[in-house]
């Protein structure tokens, strides 16, 4: 049902009425803490054309398409505009590394192509649909990761996005409160393959060991890996510290080597994704070679900071899980001087969340010479670690900036990660401002 006298021409299409312009169609979603039919009168103000809704409302003069459910006509539209690209688009999901993955496969393809990819943390069911209602005619490739709490999730998202080529980084512990077992979030991230056929291909780390397991003939699975046999293997492992890691690895029966700027075996996985999609869309060795070594990680994400008096922040407060924390903490090994991580909770692990505590803080202890832990479950790593290594605990921000102000000294190396709810950028911006 809708109100529309006549056609019009869009702008564009938002849920954001804090970002209508002239000329965009505005679609209401309804949250948990908002509904977007609330805003209608403010968006024609700013001179949306038309608005999707799921009710009618009769005092804003503004032409309303009515539909049963705003959030699902918002991926239909979506899906129709994918479908007007016949360009490769490359869905990227796991446990952990996903931004990281997705930026680097995009840094890859970006040598040769004119790449669309997800900015933000916009992986969800109403960010993706935005980054695709985004390509433009100029686009060859794009690059969309994918996130998800529940059952589907990935499903909804690979529907709307159909993806040519998919990335499964790893199965982990990431929202293990909502899902139950790793088991069942493999389940979960194999969702991005629903709507795939003998044209589509998965790409997967064979080191881990739920990964390890998928095998099918509707499609075809192409594997990366460190210590098993894979189509794209790294070997020849140089680890060069804070300047990162270099490794060979074959393309087409050929030995290369190739060296990421980012120090930690996990961005070798990273690398080895990018790798196998850049040879996938025909890419040429020079090009995926320059793609890894130009590659940025982007804000708070194993950000490594020089300040004065030799001091080293490592800065990786974008998010966290078990996977991630141990990944950090064996970069933070790697360094000289005295070793310092400052870590905060780790959010959505649910009933398992005080035993995962305990086993970060268990793992940490002959990698680092000092703990900071901050926040409420951050309390597990102090008890696994206390009287093995020099430790403090915390249970604010505030608090724990008041005494690493004073406490961190020359040569030291300082580790910042927690889950992004955690905002343990706080602490690290505060120093880095006061050392500058």
């Amino acid at each position: 049902m809708f109100n529309l006298n006549e056609n019009i021409i869009i702008n564009k299409i938002t849920t954001d009425s804090r970002k209508v312009e002239k000329g965009d169609v505005f679609i209401a979603l309804k949250g948990e803490k908002f509904d977007g039919h609330d805003f209608l009168g403010e968006v024609k103000d700013k001179g949306a054309v038309c608005a999707v809704v799921s009710k009618f409302i009769p005092n804003v003069d503004i032409p309303q398409i009515l539909v049963d459910d705003t959030l699902r006509a918002y991926k239909e539209i979506a899906r129709y505009y994918r479908r007007r690209f016949d360009i490769p688009i490359v869905a990227i999901t796991g446990s952990c590394g996903k931004t990281t993955t997705k930026e680097m496969i995009a840094s890859v393809l970006s040598s040769r192509l004119n790449v669309h990819k997800t900015e933000k943390n916009f992986n969800n069911e109403i960010g993706l649909p935005m980054t695709i209602l985004n390509l433009k005619s100029k686009h060859e490739a794009s690059v969309v990761e994918m996130g998800m709490n529940h059952f589907g999730e990935i499903e909804s998202l690979s529907y709307v996005a159909l993806p040519k080529i998919a990335v499964i980084t790893n199965i982990g512990t990431a929202h293990i409160e909502n899902l139950g077992s790793r088991e069942n979030i493999l389940k979960a991230k194999m969702e991005i393959t629903t709507y795939f056929n003998e044209e589509n291909i998965l790409v997967i780390n064979s080191d881990d060991d739920m990964l390890s397991t998928v095998k099918t003939d509707k499609y075809k699975i192409i594997k990366f890996a460190i210590n098993s046999d894979a189509d794209y293997k790294a070997y020849d492992i140089i680890d060069l510290g804070q300047d990162g890691m270099e490794f060979k690895c074959n393309i087409s029966g050929v030995e290369r080597r190739f060296k990421v700027n980012l120090p930690g075996q996990h961005n070798i996985y990273n690398a080895l994704s990018a790798i196998a999609v850049g040879d996938i869309l025909g890419l040429q060795y020079e090009d995926i070679y320059n793609g890894i070594l130009n590659f940025n990680p982007g804000s708070m994400r194993m950000n490594i900071v020089e300040l004065k008096d030799d001091i080293k922040f490592i800065v990786d407060c974008y998010n966290a899980n078990p996977d991630s924390m141990k990944a950090a903490i064996d970069v933070l090994n790697k360094f000289n001087g005295r070793r310092i991580a400052v870590l905060g909770d780790m959010f959505e692990l649910g009933e398992f969340s005080k035993a995962m505590h305990k086993e970060v803080g268990n793992y940490l202890v002959d990698k680092c010479d000092v703990l900071i832990a901050i926040g409420e479950f951050a309390k597990e790593y102090y008890n696994e670690a206390m009287g093995k290594i020099e430790c403090y605990y915390f249970i604010n921000k505030e608090e724990a900036l008041d005494f690493i102000k004073n406490f961190i000294k020359r040569d030291d190396v300082v580790l910042f990660k927690a889950s992004r709810g955690m905002k343990l950028e706080y602490i690290s911006d505060s120093l880095i401002e006061q050392r500058k």
